[in-house]
């Protein structure tokens, strides 16, 4: 069996578990559009899955397999998006190619590259790597949380990475949205910030989940 359908079927499994969506015929349907085969029985022999009842579970080896070419696909996604400045709907047969050729080493650097990106662009978790366990001081990378700028930096909001929606509304509403310049006036005791002809206040909190592309 192809290494590349065994990685492509484990990250489906692991995909599909996210989004409680994991029943054994929803499985076999993905993975056999990915893969063209069915693949749970291989899996199930080689001891990458297990069964119980009508649930599939993933080994620890199959989970690890699983986990990497999840990040290495994400991490890429973030890479076209931030970085190559290519839209959300554009990235997917690029990243799909990367996650089976990204090696540990280039895909660590990415990671440090971008700032240990907690999401992709699609709003999906990116697996934490060695590299982000170790990170304990400020990264210098291309995209950043705003609260990590200093006054007379700017650059371009990249993203948002929230949970709240209000305050993401609330925000988009002020006119902070992904491709938009802005320019850091202060950032003691808060951040302000010019964005066009405006100036707002943000609080650090809230500055921390803007991401932000350096000029």
């Amino acid at each position: 069996m192809e290494k590349e359908k065994i990685e492509e079927a484990l990250g489906i499994i692991w995909k599909l578990k996210e989004l409680d969506d994991d029943s054994i015929p929803r499985l076999e349907e993905e993975i056999k559009k990915e893969t063209r085969e069915s693949m749970l029985d291989y899996l199930l022999e080689n001891g990458f899955i297990t069964k119980e009842g009508e649930k599939i579970n993933l080994t620890k080896s199959g989970g690890e397999i699983a986990v990497n070419i999840i990040r290495r696909h994400r991490l890429a996604e973030r890479l076209l998006h931030d970085v190559l400045a290519m839209e959300k709907n554009e990235i997917e047969p690029s990243a799909c190619a990367f996650e089976h050729i990204l090696s540990p080493g280039v895909e660590e650097n990415i990671c440090i590259l971008l700032g240990h990106p907690r999401e992709c662009p699609h709003g999906m978790y990116i697996p934490e790597g060695e590299c982000c366990r170790k990170a304990k001081t400020i990264i210098e990378s291309i995209v950043v949380p705003l609260s990590l700028l200093k006054s007379g930096d700017s650059g371009k909001v990249s993203y948002v990475l929230t949970h709240n929606h209000p305050q993401l509304h609330k925000l988009m509403s002020i006119g902070i949205v992904p491709g938009v310049d802005l320019y850091i006036h202060q950032t003691f005791p808060s951040f302000i910030i010019k964005v066009g002809e405006t100036q707002l206040a943000l609080e650090n909190e809230i500055a921390h989940d803007i991401y932000i592309r350096r000029c």
